[in-house]
């Protein structure tokens, strides 16, 4: 159909209203992109004044790092140059806790270098341990070693008793003689590193991760290894002490296992390994160091007046296995009226865990034979984790009797540590027949013992 002239009129007519429409359309999308960019643009502007704000801090943090380092490695060389040790020591302990609160985890790793290289924490067997700088509580969190080919890692006689060493490594290194006993480690990696000689008494290690080590003479007494990894590490038989440790869910193979110290541990599984059932009485049977005359050497025990108690040996005819060779006797010229005791400390760190589990009873004995106006008497005094004492708990023998044997059993409070073992021989004034010579009037004693089991 042709286009007619009224057609021609209303063709012109809408070209010449798109024309303003789409430089009006154009106009806008052009402002709308230009407040876009300009918005993006000091957006960046803004990111670019807080990166540069925030390298700055950085540099300035940094600096004031490096400051702080600086000052305390004059300060601590100064005071290594004092001729007050002990002065000294108090000094370069105050200055350490506190700068490593302020600096990060490489500079700490240098300051562990310097007090290790200045032999503030280097135990050798031939000095003393009050030569040394007290560390404990000092934050070493996150501090890194790894040994490369051009890096060498190795630590000898290191002495880290109670620190802080969580979220730290020490892969590859050689690490022998020394001591973390004590110490914060959690999530520590020791990874095809060489742990000779080296004690973990008693550390809280989990998640820790030893994989591919090589382990010789290592103890864990009482380390929490929960989570622990152990894959591919290895150690040849009776070399890794694992007594009353806590292996709950710690990756280990049953060959190592089996080449392991694992009396009173609580294992992977959640089972407990051998619960060790022999007496923890240093010579309490009395056989060490005796003699027919009589011996006052008392191996393992503490006398409360010497020369009064002696070690004697049984003639011929009552020697019995029941009784050994040997008893404790107070000697007849004992005309005292008081006690004689003998005590032994007696420290349960083996069975810290089963302890602290709430799961253990304990059971004390001794065996009296007792004549005339002698009586024998056994106290226990119970210690905690923080050095409070117990009520004590005691038995005593009847006077005149021939023979007794005391016995005192029942549960361990979980927060008990030691405890004192104490065997009196007490003269009773008051008894009747107190006639006789002083071989008729006596007490020995013998087989005292002290056991803690596993309740069932």
């Amino acid at each position: 159909m042709p286009i007619t002239e009224k057609d021609r009129v209303w063709l012109k007519l809408l070209l010449s209203a798109l024309i303003p429409l789409m430089i009006g359309i154009f106009t806008v999308v052009t402002t709308i992109q230009q407040q876009k960019m300009s918005s993006l643009q000091r957006e960046q502007d803004k990111n670019d004044a807080l990166l540069l704000r925030e390298q700055s801090d950085n540099q300035t943090a940094h600096r004031h790092k490096e400051t702080i380092y600086a000052t305390y490695l004059d300060d601590v060389t100064k005071l290594l140059m004092s001729n007050n040790e002990t002065k000294r020591l108090v000094y370069i302990r105050a200055k350490t806790l506190i700068i490593l609160q302020q600096l990060d985890s490489e500079r700490r790793k240098d300051v562990l270098l310097f007090l290790y290289e200045s032999e503030l924490i280097y135990h050798h067997p031939l000095t003393t341990i009050t030569t040394l700088l007290k560390v404990n509580n000092a934050d070493f969190n996150g501090i890194h070693f790894e040994r490369t080919e051009k890096v060498e890692c190795t630590f000898k006689f290191l002495y880290l008793h109670h620190v802080y060493l969580s979220n730290a490594s020490f892969i590859g290194c050689y690490i022998d003689y020394s001591n973390f006993s004590h110490s914060l480690m959690y999530n520590t990696g020791f990874s095809k590193a060489l742990l000779f000689r080296t004690s973990f008494r008693f550390a809280s290690l989990d998640r820790a991760n030893f994989n591919q080590a090589k382990l010789f003479l290592t103890d864990f007494s009482g380390a929490s290894l929960v989570g622990c990894n152990f894959r591919d590490a290895y150690w040849t038989n009776q070399s890794v002490t694992l007594t009353s440790a806590n292996l709950t869910g710690a990756i280990l193979s049953n060959q190592q296992l089996q080449r392991s110290i694992l009396t009173n541990a609580l294992l992977p599984n959640g089972t407990w390994g051998p619960i060790r059932r022999t007496s923890l009485v240093v010579n309490g049977d009395a056989e060490q160091d005796c003699s027919l005359q009589g011996s006052t050497n008392f191996i393992g025990w503490q006398i409360s007046v010497p020369g009064i108690i002696s070690l004697l040996a049984y003639n011929n005819q009552n020697l019995t296995d029941q009784y050994g060779k040997c008893y404790f006797r107070v000697t007849p010229s004992y005309t005292l009226n008081q006690a004689i005791s003998a005590s032994q400390n007696i420290f349960f760190d083996e069975f810290t865990l089963l302890i602290s589990a709430n799961i253990s009873n304990y059971k004390a004995s001794v065996d009296f034979r007792c004549s005339g106006n002698q009586y024998g008497y056994m106290e226990l005094i119970f210690v905690d984790l923080y050095g409070l004492r117990y009520f004590p708990v005691s038995r005593r023998t009847k006077t005149g009797i021939a023979r007794e044997l005391l016995t005192i059993s029942s549960s361990i409070h979980f927060e008990v540590r030691s405890v004192q073992l104490k065997v009196s021989f007490i003269r009773n004034t008051t008894y009747t027949n107190i006639n006789g010579s002083a071989e008729e009037n006596y007490c020995i004693a013998d087989n005292i013992e002290f056991f803690i089991l596993k309740r069932q």
